[in-house]
This record gives C-alpha cells, structure tokens and sequence, in this order.
C-alpha cells in the first residue's frame, strides 16, 4: 500500500513539474517575425545558378556557421525578399546549407515590433527544407533578432529568438544562443 502511494505522489510530482514547465513556455515575440511562404518555399528549391560557393558564414552578431568541415562550401547569395512577412522585402544575404539541408536569411534594418512602433538590427532566419538534417518539419524553423535594451519592450540588449512551426505559429521564445548552425532558446527569458 505504502509503495502505491508513492508511485502515485511521484507521478503526481511528474504531471506538476511537467505542466509548470508547458506553462511558463514563451510563445510571443516582442518582434512581429512570421516568414512568408515565398521564404518557407525556398527552403524546398535548390539555390540559384547565381549562388557562390563559399565557406558558409552568415551574419554578424545574429550569425550562423554551417561549416560541416574545414573544407565545406554552401551557395550564398543576395536576394531581395520579405524574411520576416512585414509586407516590405529587403535585400537580404541568403545562404544554403546543402549538407543540412536549412535556409538562413539574414537582414539589417527595421522590424516590427509587437507593441506597435519599429527596432532597427540584425535578423536571421532558418528554414528546415525538405530531408533536413534534424529531422524537423519542412518549413519550420527559428529567428533571431538582435535587441537593444528597451527595443521592442526587450528589458536587457542581446539576442531574442523564436522557434515555429510549418504553419508558421511560434512554438518557443525567449533569450537566444547560436552555435554553428542551431539556436538554443531560453523560454520565458
């Protein structure tokens, strides 16, 4: 009897911790970003005749070093898109990652912020193609947006970043870390 009861406290213990966890989960951006589909499309294409093979490298503080090897090269390019689905394209740096399989767009310039009004800084954004190397859905993805304190209702400067779906609908938010070619996001920061 002793050991039911405490099976069923600790599952109990389980389900809390786990619902604290879904409920303290961001899902809202101070930044309005939402990729349009003719950004999600373009994950699913092979890049243009027009792209340089380089060493992958995109962005600056926002950034994203797909290298798989000292020797890997990924088509890279610039093209005049909308990469966060503000209705205005920009001229951004693409670039193909052709081992893994992800889109990365990056821009600089003015976004949207939710509350209403506009930032100015870095964005970069990834798309998972078709037989990507995460497994992750196609057309889904993240961004990163870099924040001045007080931008967009940012309370400390540094990176913020969103995860979402193939539907476009964010996942996760909060405080964002790149490394290489992933972000890891701190929900709720």
């Amino acid at each position: 009897m002793r050991m039911r009861l405490t099976t069923r406290l600790g599952a109990a213990v389980v389900c809390l911790v786990a619902a604290v966890a879904v409920t303290s989960t961001q899902t809202s951006s101070p930044v309005k970003v939402q990729p349009s589909k003719e950004v999600v499309a373009k994950a699913s294409t092979p890049p243009p005749a027009s792209g340089k093979q380089q060493t992958p490298s995109i962005g600056k503080q926002a950034s994203a070093k797909p290298a798989d090897s000292p020797t890997d090269t990924d088509s890279v390019w610039i093209e005049t898109i909308d990469i966060d689905g503000d209705g205005s394209a920009d001229s951004a740096d693409l670039l193909w990652d052709d081992e893994d399989r992800v889109l990365f767009l990056h821009d600089e310039g003015p976004f949207t912020c939710q509350s209403g009004g506009q930032g100015s800084g870095e964005m970069l954004v990834a798309i998972y193609g078709t037989g990507n190397a995460r497994n992750q859905p196609v057309g889904s993805g993240w961004y990163v947006v870099g924040l001045d304190a007080g931008e967009c209702g940012a309370k400390a400067a540094g990176l913020f970043g969103c995860r979402f779906d193939a539907q476009g609908s964010t996942t996760s938010c909060g405080a964002a870390v790149i490394k290489d070619d992933e972000v890891s996001i701190a929900p709720g920061q």
